[in-house]
């Protein structure tokens, strides 16, 4: 959790819910507001001077809080619910109560993948901390959790700063409290979701709940009807795993001839376990291997990998946490066949301790559970894990009902795979780079045997007004995805020393060289930005700027670029 201004916090929660549908509330926690907070008197002006800096982001989150009310209209109602509870908090925002709105938005966060239908709610409201005075409030809010401080003290030791808070966890079901002990954190960077700034009265603070969080979470899920339930299906499914799925025969040699033929970095004597869809047409393969000592770390830092996942016993804030190497290295293949050729991806990539290698694979074949291998709610095997996570197709963002809502955001990544909806993202992936490859060499091809030739021949002898040019910008080439004809815009400069942006039209197939007329020349000085006009020039005829591998606007090309009348081109001039 980063030392962030308050209006952050304030649209967390609903930016996140969002588009979520929502049940009934699940879990339920009323945060109070802290109890008696006392400072050491040589931190009182550092208090004063934070309480003054959150009054004026309370003022300032006050004021988005009420732009924000369409999104809040579109919003689930424990959305809403949540953001009405902080917005009220933080009216009389201070030091102290900081803890509160902190506490609730990390909840929020940590409670949403599993439960997008949390409510976590803050009240400026203190309790005594006994028993009958949480019961109260519990009863009288409707709350099966209360989350209160009741108690916070900021103190100096040893030249160092400290934040001591007493914590309470009370149920309501079971009428007592889950905690009821102090946490303290001094003024050292936690890091992670708790990152702060060192040495700050606001790192003792974010300190200290990086040690009361995952205790209060651990308590409520511990106790959570839905969380239970789901620990003993996975404990069913496990069962499954090492006694039924773990054991059963395999025939590798399928597997063994897609993966050397796509991936000789792949050891197959790793292999110890795969599946294949009923048709044959799609497998995942189970690699692992234990790691040499002197090995570990060179693995681990190798840039090969992407998306890795290092799992360890130990606490985030043990010393060596991030130097530590795990000795069981595991992934898997998953292959998919398209148009009679494979596709293959190396991935879940996980470096994890076992105690021997049998446990190790046992350990990591579990994570069949959440790849959709079993019916829903029940341990056994289904057919939804050909269909599942692991074997996800390209969807067409623009069917999505929410398209409209975040347009903006989509666009690009909509446009990108455009060409490849359907198909499966193992396919859509592999065809993106074996495209961008091709693009690639088409443009240095085109550069260096039709573009650079051509503005090379015209500056040496003088022609169409080449002084010089810059040639770095022969690559900034502008062509649909046949790549029949190119567009490209030049800094060049004539004889009396004016730079101008001028473009020029290559004809792939006859190798005939154009200057575009429809367009004027931009002047420009010589410490100009080419790409910005060159973007405002052209987008203003059609939707387009760098960002766009190919233009694939027909009536752009046709209409206002090669466009006849008479039989010859309207808006081009032949240099050559």
């Amino acid at each position: 959790m980063k030392y962030l201004s308050l209006a952050f916090y304030l649209i967390m929660a609903l930016t996140c819910l969002q588009s979520r549908a929502q049940t009934a509330y699940d879990p339920k926690i009323l945060i109070l507001a802290p109890g008696n907070f006392t400072f050491d008197p040589g931190l009182k002006k550092e208090v004063e001077l934070k309480n003054a800096e959150l009054k004026m982001q309370a003022t300032q989150a006050q004021q988005n809080s009420s732009t924000q009310k369409d999104k809040e209209n579109d919003a689930p109602a424990n959305a809403r619910l949540m953001q009405q509870s902080t917005v009220g908090f933080v009216k009389t925002m201070d030091f102290a109560k900081q803890i509160s709105v902190f506490a609730q938005q990390y909840l929020a966060y940590q409670f949403f993948e599993k439960f997008p239908n949390c409510l976590i709610l803050v009240k400026d409201e203190t309790a005594a901390g006994n028993i009958e005075s949480l019961q109260k409030i519990a009863a009288a809010e409707n709350m099966p959790y209360l989350l209160n401080f009741s108690a916070m003290s900021l103190y100096k030791q040893n030249g160092e700063t400290y934040c001591k808070i007493k914590v309470q966890l009370f149920e309501q079901q079971s009428n007592k409290l889950l905690i009821d002990k102090e946490y303290t954190g001094d003024w050292n960077n936690p890091g992670f979701e708790f990152s702060c700034d060192q040495g700050s009265i606001g790192c003792t603070l974010n300190n200290a709940l990086s040690f009361v969080m995952p205790d209060v979470i651990f308590q409520v899920a511990s106790n959570n009807p839905t969380l239970i339930k789901e620990k003993a299906l996975a404990i069913k499914r496990s069962e499954v795993v090492a006694n039924t799925i773990f054991p059963q025969k395999f025939n590798s040699d399928l597997v063994n001839q897609v993966v050397s033929a796509n991936d000789k970095s792949i050891d197959l004597n790793n292999l110890y376990q795969c599946f294949y869809s009923p048709d044959n047409s799609k497998f995942v393969a189970f690699f692992i291997k234990t790691l040499d000592p002197k090995d570990k770390k060179k693995l681990l830092d190798a840039k090969s990998d992407v998306n890795v996942t290092v799992l360890t016993s130990k606490d985030i804030k043990d010393p060596g946490y991030l130097d530590q190497a795990p000795g069981t290295y595991a992934f898997i293949v998953r292959g998919v066949q398209y148009q009679n050729k494979w596709y293959i991806e190396k991935s879940e990539v996980t470096y994890f301790d076992a105690a021997n290698l049998k446990e190790g694979e046992m350990v990591y074949l579990n994570n069949l559970q959440k790849w959709s291998f079993f019916n829903e709610d029940t341990a056994e095997p289904g057919v939804g894990f050909w269909d599942g996570e692991l074997f996800e197709k390209v969807t067409d963002k623009r069917k999505d009902s929410d398209w409209e809502k975040y347009k903006d955001m989509w666009e690009m990544e909509e446009r990108e795979n455009r060409d490849y909806i359907g198909l499966f993202t193992i396919v859509a992936d592999k065809l993106k780079k074996e495209n961008e490859l091709a693009d690639n060499e088409f443009r240095k091809q085109a550069a260096d045997t039709l573009l650079l030739p051509f503005y090379t021949r015209e500056t040496k002898l003088k022609l169409n007004n080449f002084a010089s040019v810059d040639t770095a910008e022969a690559e900034n080439l502008i062509y649909p995805k046949d790549k029949y004809v190119i567009l490209n815009a030049l800094r060049v400069t004539d004889e009396k020393g004016i730079i101008r942006i001028r473009y020029f039209v290559f004809i792939v197939k006859t190798r005939e060289v154009f200057e575009w007329t429809l367009v004027t020349p931009s002047i420009i000085k010589k410490d100009d930005y080419t790409n910005d006009l060159v973007i405002k020039t052209i987008g203003a005829l059609t939707s387009w700027d760098y960002s766009y591998k190919t233009l694939d606007d027909n009536a752009f090309w046709n209409e206002k670029v090669l466009a006849k009348e008479n039989g010859n081109y309207k808006y081009l001039v032949k240099l050559q």
